[in-house]
């Protein structure tokens, strides 16, 4: 999304405005005004109001261009465009029931059952009623969090195992993955890349901005997404989508329902076989050799530096597609301090396809000694 400046509306200079309402005054009045006159306070008062009017119709103006809209009116500003915010979305996981002992007859475990942490925190829902066989031990069910947002993530396996409301007895529950996929409302800045991207949506997703687009709308955790078609060496009626998340490589569980969503008869073309594969991850390491200035300070220099280091790493990991350029990192790395960095990783440029993801796995700054200068 290119930078564009923000617009002015009115112009807001305080000091203009004062001088202007002072010499109007002196004009019409036909006297000179000091600053501990009683009119010059009133003069005072008014420009200060004046200015605050003025901030204000800047404010709501701005707010009505999307680049620079943020809360309720930026909501509204997606209505226009069919384009609503994502709202929060429970974690999703894994539960296995389990008996003691096969049972002789089919048992029903409904919908909606109820599985908690032990210490009750959160509670999970099973999205769909499963039969637990005869003769069978476990059975396997998908479950969403009760709670939206992110507090459902992350549980270790094993720790949901809390059974509300037995369907029937000796039956027991835990999860078998690590509950994911669990986000909070869509933030202004994710939600505004998808409003200036809907234009591309007024079609069905032909175009690799549109494909793009409805991606973006499946889950408020895809900050990136790489298209790929016939163009980039893919079978004729082929599209490969790869997207990005905020902790970085997609669930499982979220490539499905981006298959799932882009493959809708009324999104995709006809002949279109779309595919939502992973990013292409990329592992480099950041190496470097760090001479100081004899004056530098030797902790604080090296803290700085692997904090620059650690800021170009992330910069990389936010999208894909970004080549790993040596002489760019180098440059980051050359904090007030320090004489000379001599990098050892990467040593030479690397261009990532549009799928690539850059992924740092390890930066280490390495003390080389001082220099006069």
């Amino acid at each position: 999304m290119r930078e564009l400046p923000k617009p002015e509306f009115v112009k807001i200079d305080p000091a203009a405005t004062e001088a202007e309402l002072i010499a109007s005054y002196e004009l019409e009045s036909g006297k000179s005004l000091f600053p501990a006159q009683i009119e010059r306070l009133f003069l005072n008062q008014v420009a200060y109001s004046e200015t605050r009017i003025k901030a204000a119709i800047q404010n709501a103006g701005e707010k009505l261009l999307v680049r620079f809209s943020s809360g309720p009116i930026l909501d509204y500003l997606g209505d226009l465009v069919g384009t609503p915010r994502l709202l929060a979305v429970g974690a999703v996981c894994n539960i296995q029931f389990v008996v003691p002992e096969a049972h002789s007859q089919d048992r029903l475990i409904s919908a909606n059952t109820r599985v908690t942490t032990q210490n009750g925190a959160v509670a999970y829902l099973t999205r769909q009623e499963v039969v637990l066989k005869a003769g069978t031990l476990t059975v396997q069910v998908r479950a969403i969090c009760e709670i939206v947002g992110v507090i459902g993530n992350g549980w270790a396996i094993g720790q949901i195992n809390t059974l509300v409301g037995q369907p029937f007895a000796g039956l027991t529950a835990s999860n078998l993955s690590v509950p994911v996929d669990g986000a909070e409302d869509e933030t202004d800045d994710h939600y505004k890349e998808r409003i200036i991207l809907a234009p591309e949506a007024y079609t069905t997703a032909g175009s690799r901005g549109a494909y793009r687009y409805h991606a973006l709308s499946v889950h408020q955790s895809i900050i990136d997404v790489a298209v790929r078609g016939p163009d980039d060496g893919l079978p004729d009626g082929e599209v490969a989508v790869h997207p990005l998340t905020e902790t970085g490589m997609p669930t499982a569980t979220l490539l499905e329902q981006i298959e799932s969503y882009l493959s809708g008869e009324k999104l995709r073309p006809l002949c279109d076989t779309v595919r939502a594969q992973m990013p292409d991850r990329i592992d480099w390491r950041i190496r470097s050799h760090i001479t100081l200035y004899a004056w530098a300070d030797r902790e604080p220099t090296l803290a700085a530096v692997k904090k620059a280091a650690e800021e170009y790493a992330e910069e990389l990991r936010a999208g894909l597609g970004i080549d790993i350029v040596p002489e760019q990192l180098n440059a980051r790395l050359q904090v007030a301090g320090v004489y000379r960095s001599a990098l050892e990783l990467p040593a030479v440029p690397l261009v990532l396809q549009p799928h690539g993801w850059a992924d740092c796995s390890g930066i280490d700054i390495l003390y080389a000694g001082t220099a006069d200068g």
